[in-house]
Order: C-alpha cells, then sequence, then structure tokens
C-alpha cells in the first residue's frame, strides 16, 4: 500500500498496492521472522491492530531503512510506515497534520488486503519548502488508531537503525543511505542522546476514614489527586506533563510543558498538596535518590518545584516549560536520566532513560 501527495503547490499523485503477504525475498522473509518473533504469527486470526508505526528516510521493497526522528528541513519526501494485521478488505485512513497550527494537510484512504501487510504513505516537499515545527500522522482503520509525532528542522536529519530490522539492510541500502544522511559518522548514527528506556515507580493510593476519602490515581504524564471531605468539599489537583523527546543533541535544550488543573474547595482542615518536578542526573542510581551531579529543569516564574495546594491563591490552573540544556557529549558515562517526579500524599516518578551514541 503506498500514497504519494504534495503539501502544496504541486498537482497529486497518487498510488496504491495490497499485498497478500510479505513475499518470498531474502530480505522479505527476515522480516517475517522479524515481526513474528515481536508479535507472533500473523497469519492467525485476531483482533485488527497496527504495528511498528514510524517515519523513516525511505523504503527498499516496502522495507524501511532507518526511523527518523526529526527531518531536515531540505528533505524531498517524507515517509510513513507500518504494518497492519488482522484487517479484512477494510478502509485505512493517513491523516497528516502540521501541530503548530493545528493544520490537517492531507488525509490518505486505502484499501488493505484479506489479512495483514504493510503500509507506505508519502508527503512531498512543497514548493515553497518544509514550515518547520512538530507534525503528526494518524493511522486509523477496523476500529483502531495509532499516531507518530515527528519535527521538522533546520538542521541535518536525525535517524538511527531500527531495532525490529537492524541488520537487515543491504550493502546497497546502506549505501544509499550514508549517502544523503551526512550528518550520521560511519556507523550511520547520528551522534546524540537516544532515549532507550521508561520506567514508572508508584501505586495508586486509596484512603478512607470518617471525614475523608483521599485517592491518587497515576498515569505517565497525569498524576490526579483527590480529597473529598464527609461534606461534600473537594479539594482536586491534575499534574499533565509532556514526555521528553526521542532524542536530544549534546547540550541541546529540553523544554517540557508542564500544567496542573485545581479544583480548590477546602473549608476547615480538609486541605491536600502537590508538587512536582524534573531532574537530570545519572542513569545508574535508585528512582528515589540522586547524586551530587544532577540539576533541574527550571521554569522563569515557578523556578524548580512546580507547586499547588489548598491555600493556594494563584488560581486554580498553572502552567510552565521547565528547561534545561542536555549533558554533553558521553557525560554520565555515556547515559543519564530524565526523572519526572511527583508528590502529593503518595509519591510517583517516571525515569526516561538516555544513552550516547555516535
Amino acid at each position: 500500500m503506498i500514497g504519494l501527495v504534495a503539501f502544496s503547490g504541486c498537482t497529486d499523485i497518487s498510488d496504491s498496492y495490497k499485498p497478500g503477504s510479505f513475499g518470498t525475498t531474502e530480505e522479505e522473509q527476515q522480516i517475517v521472522e522479524a515481526v513474528t518473533e515481536k508479535y507472533g504469527d500473523m497469519t492467525a486470526s485476531g483482533e485488527p491492530r497496527l504495528l511498528e508505526v514510524m517515519m523513516t528516510s525511505s523504503t527498499q521493497n516496502f522495507i524501511p531503512v532507518d526511523k527518523v526522528l526529526k527531518y531536515s528541513k531540505d528533505s524531498g519526501e517524507l515517509y510513513a510506515w507500518f504494518i497492519y494485521d488482522n484487517f479484512e478488505n477494510d478502509v485505512i485512513s493517513v491523516e497528516w497534520i502540521y501541530l503548530d497550527n493545528d493544520y490537517s494537510i492531507h488525509t490518505f484512504e486505502s484499501e488493505t488486503g484479506e489479512d495483514f501487510g504493510r503500509g507506505t504513505f508519502i508527503l512531498e516537499k512543497p514548493d515553497d519548502g518544509w514550515p518547520l515545527g512538530d507534525y503528526k500522522v494518524i493511522i486509523s482503520g477496523a476500529g483502531v488508531e495509532e499516531s507518530v509525532e515527528f519535527e521538522i528542522i533546520d538542521g541535518q536529519t536525525v535517524s538511527i537503525p531500527l531495532e525490529l530490522l537492524e541488520g537487515m539492510a543491504t550493502d546497497s541500502q546502506q549505501a544509499e543511505f550514508e549517502s544523503t544522511e551526512t550528518s550520521t559518522t560511519a556507523s550511520g548514527i547520528t551522534p546524540g542522546w537516544y532515549l532507550t528506556k521508561v520506567e514508572d515507580y508508584g501505586d495508586k493510593v486509596a484512603s478512607t476514614n470518617d471525614y475523608y476519602s483521599y485517592d491518587v490515581d497515576y498515569e505517565r504524564g497525569n498524576v490526579w489527586t483527590s480529597n473529598t471531605g464527609d461534606k461534600g468539599e473537594t479539594v482536586q489537583v491534575r499534574t499533565i506533563s509532556e514526555e521528553p523527546e526521542d532524542f536530544y543533541a549534546a547540550e541541546e535544550e529540553i523544554a517540557i510543558n508542564v500544567r496542573k488543573e485545581g479544583e480548590l474547595i477546602a473549608p476547615g482542615q480538609l486541605g491536600i498538596g502537590d508538587s512536582s518536578s524534573i531532574t537530570i542526573d545519572m542513569a545508574d542510581v535508585a528512582v528515589d535518590r540522586g547524586t551530587s551531579s544532577h540539576y533541574y529543569l527550571e521554569d522563569d516564574t515557578y523556578g524548580s518545584f512546580f507547586y499547588m495546594d489548598w491555600r493556594d491563591e494563584t488560581g486554580d490552573v498553572k502552567e510552565g516549560t521547565f528547561k534545561a540544556n542536555a549533558p554533553s557529549a558521553n557525560a554520565f558515562g555515556g547515559s543519564f536520566r530524565i526523572l519526572y517526579g511527583y508528590s502529593n500524599g503518595a509519591y510517583y516518578r517516571t525515569n526516561y532513560i538516555y544513552e550516547w551514541r555516535e
């Protein structure tokens, strides 16, 4: 399945292809084996699903050559690639969105095969160039939906080899890839910090007594705490945090948007406190510990710690952008973490582990 469209200023071109299987070449047999090992037998029946949704520099025989995190503004084409499974001649929609002004660029619609296959959808460079900023591709059909976000930057394309397909690229594919990705080293990797693992720590807490009930609901990026009195008094705080990016260059600015929403009605002794912070530190230290080398992301208004509690007089909504520079090349022994910490009657933390690669 393949489509081609121009963002603006060009004639739209489209085509489609519905593979019934992954084919019989050596490379395609390798991808079948890799996908089967990770997701199970693709020929078995089951619920519809969309797998391995990603952006890539190009494809060879429906196989992506890399995984793109950021495209250069000089890129001629943007490739969205995915695998679909357990579809039955269903229609798949692929919508491209420019997030900076929430503009829907184009939506492809294409019919699948009877079971599984791959999708490649391409957006061509407009005559007046790519707008810099954030983009999103949403793939949906048969009641399931997946999406992938990426950025177009004034710089070189940032891409990495695929874990799913690592070692599969042919010599000719690798030569073509290295000739077009001038920012990569001889290893084919753009030097920088790559997100390798995300870990969540913390348990849901619920407590009830004669006078109030207390509840904490933790989800990554969305932490909610509630204290409700026996007469209906309510104190609630929700902290909504953006996730960091998958890649940062050495000493690149990290900027994380955080929003707190509160319903702060607290007569008598009913109260609640909420505090959050984001730190950078060594990766191999306990999640509830830190080293002397740690440093905080800071907001111009709120500083290192972002508070909201039942005595707060600043309103029921607060927003901040917490910033710090990523570590220098290969610092912290080659790996570091971004730690999101929350304290509001209980503790919750999310650890984002990065490794230096070059």
